[in-house]
């Protein structure tokens, strides 16, 4: 267990200065997305409200789709993952790697302040249990999978241009490893999204409803 601690602390020691650039860049992700909140005109406002004010009585009336949520859980977390781990094999795949991890937590962000926004207090505990601990968890493997991406991508370049030889294989077998981890707790995040998390909002509500009359 130590040896497991310590490899992981040598490695974030390792990567300190692209860690800290990706959470930078996912923190002004989230600010952008709360404040493109506020910049939207009446008819998208009136749109994003009703599609979250369908959702949560959706929840509170126990009608979800289950089947419709999992097939689109699966198939957003998936693609992305699948994109950016296919884009860290490429020279020219950094710019869209950063684009795609900005956009990513750019709707995250818009998404919890539309909550508030719509709903004020209420807004908040919705918020919080939309995205504790499935989707903190979601964005910490994809930023783990971020960083792998770019740095593969990073030594391929660097290779081609300093006309160095690259063990490509060696590289291979721990970037598919980690794009199957990755893929596995994806998994299990997005089952607790779809069948643990309207039942916690749907507590949220009931409290919230007890406590108002």
């Amino acid at each position: 267990m130590k040896k497991i601690v310590d490899k992981i602390k040598l490695s974030i020691k390792y990567n300190k200065k692209i860690i800290i650039f990706l959470v930078t860049l996912g923190i002004i992700a989230i600010i952008a997305g709360s404040i493109f909140t506020i910049m939207l005109n009446s008819a998208d406002k009136k749109i994003t409200m009703d599609y979250i004010n369908n959702f949560v009585s959706n929840i509170s009336n126990g009608n979800l789709d289950y089947v419709s949520a999992l097939y689109n859980g699966f198939s957003t977390s998936f693609s992305s993952a699948i994109i950016t781990w296919l884009l860290g094999m490429s020279v020219i795949g950094i710019p869209v790697i950063l684009f795609m991890y900005f956009s990513k937590i750019f709707v995250l962000g818009f998404s919890i302040s539309a909550i508030i926004s719509n709903y004020g207090f209420k807004g908040c505990l919705i918020s919080f249990s939309y995205i504790f601990p499935h989707q903190i968890i979601n964005i910490i493997v994809y930023t783990l999978l971020t960083l792998l991406a770019l740095k593969v991508s990073g030594k391929i370049l660097y290779s081609i241009l300093k006309k160095e030889k690259l063990d490509f294989k060696a590289i291979m077998h721990n970037y598919f490893l980690i794009l199957l981890i990755c893929l596995g707790i994806f998994i299990l995040t997005i089952l607790f999204e779809v069948y643990i998390t309207p039942k916690i909002i749907s507590i949220f509500l009931s409290f919230l409803k007890l406590n108002m009359v």
